[in-house]
This record gives C-alpha cells, sequence and structure tokens, in this order.
C-alpha cells in the first residue's frame, strides 16, 4: 500500500484557519468580559477560558491584554456602525439630501437595531462614559475617518467647503443626535414610551432627522452666505 505523504501547503493552510479561528473566538470571549467588567477588572485567563483557548492565546494572538482591547473596540465600533457601507454611501454622487437620508438610516439602523445587551453595544457605551488610552487609537483609526465622510455630505449640503466652521460646528450637532439616541435609549423610551425605536420606526426617525437638521444647516448656510 502506498504510502501518504504530508502535503505542506495543505497543513500551513489548516494551521492558517485554526489560527484565525481562535483570534476570532478571543475576540468575541473578551468582547463579553470587557463589556461586563470594564478593562481593568478583566483578564486574559478568563478571556481564554470562555474562548476555548491556550491560556497563553492572548499573548500570543495579541502581545497582550492591552492590544487585545484595542482590537475588540475597533470591532465593536466596526459592528455598531457599519462604516463600510456609510463609505458607498458618500461616494455617491447624487443629491446631498438624499444620501443623508440613507446615511442617517443606516447608522440608525446600525445603532438602535442592535440590542442594548449586545456586547459591543455595552462596550462602546462604557468606553464613551468611562474611556481608556485604547479610544484615542481607535477615535484616530476609525472615529474620526467617519466623521470627516459625514461631514463631507453635509458640506455638500450646506454647499460650502468641508472645513468651514460652520460645517464642523454643523457635524458636530448632527452627531450629537446620534450620541443621545445611543446613550440615552432606554431613557427616551422610558420618558416617551409611544415614541418607536423598534426596527418598524427606525426609518420615520431617520427621516425626521434629516427634516430637522438639514433645515438648520440650511438656515446656518443662509447666514454665512450673508455674512
Amino acid at each position: 500500500m502506498e504510502e501518504e505523504t504530508s502535503n505542506p501547503i495543505r497543513n500551513r493552510e489548516d494551521f492558517v484557519a485554526r489560527d484565525h479561528r481562535t483570534r476570532s473566538r478571543l475576540i468575541e470571549a473578551a468582547g463579553i468580559v470587557f463589556s461586563e467588567k470594564g478593562y481593568d477588572r478583566a483578564t486574559a485567563r478568563e478571556i481564554c477560558a470562555l474562548a476555548q483557548a491556550n491560556p497563553a492565546a492572548v499573548n500570543y494572538h495579541f502581545g497582550g491584554k492591552e492590544r487585545l482591547y484595542v482590537e475588540v473596540l475597533r470591532e465593536a465600533h466596526r459592528r455598531l456602525t457599519n462604516s463600510d457601507d456609510l463609505k458607498v454611501i458618500v461616494e455617491d454622487k447624487g443629491p446631498p439630501e438624499e444620501n443623508l437620508n440613507r446615511f442617517f438610516s443606516r447608522l440608525l439602523h446600525s445603532m438602535l437595531g442592535s440590542s442594548p445587551a449586545s456586547w459591543f453595544a455595552r462596550l462602546i457605551a462604557r468606553e464613551m462614559t468611562a474611556p481608556t488610552r485604547a479610544l484615542e487609537e481607535v477615535v484616530e483609526i476609525q472615529i474620526r475617518p467617519m466623521s470627516l465622510l459625514l461631514r463631507k455630505l453635509i458640506a455638500r449640503l450646506m454647499d460650502l467647503p468641508a472645513d468651514h466652521p460652520a460645517v464642523v460646528r454643523g457635524t458636530m450637532s448632527t452627531v450629537a443626535q446620534f450620541l443621545f439616541l445611543f446613550q440615552n435609549r432606554r431613557i427616551i423610551q422610558m420618558v416617551l414610551p409611544d415614541l418607536d425605536l423598534g426596527p418598524a420606526g427606525i426609518d420615520e426617525m431617520a427621516r425626521h432627522v434629516l427634516r430637522f437638521t438639514s433645515g438648520g444647516l440650511k438656515a446656518v448656510a443662509g447666514d454665512v452666505e450673508k455674512t
């Protein structure tokens, strides 16, 4: 009987696949632990145990707990904002109000469509309340670029340069609405129980935010033209 010979390419592919699966399990497990306990109280050992990985896996894959936390925070932001889809919308050359409506709708579906109990929503909420050093890197790599995408749309709507102070302030005012909805969703539902923030009401909320925001932005742009 002919003896089977090992295939080094197949062995390498299997190793890479296992490596990737372990890394993914660590991120999921770390997201759960970090969102429940915060960075300081979480341990690499309990993360590895939850991920069913070797106790040294965090150091092997990420170089330590601090780097793992950065990667988990980046993944949480990706899931919460769906930034790749938002980039496609910004690059569309259609009417700015239509693109803003699509942008707002997609962002609200990502933010409000996610369960408040999901680890990535809880982790982002925790990080916004008590920021860690990791937030600086995530802001630089992911959050600020997404803010610039929104600023491009607002600049087109206002017919002003993207670096104009009125556009910068308009972007801040727009982002504040989404942050308020995300951070205060539960209390909003307690105070305004007839406000639909479920899947059926998200598109209507996006249209409301668009009408409210575009009216204010156009008024500000009109004042700029007069001065």
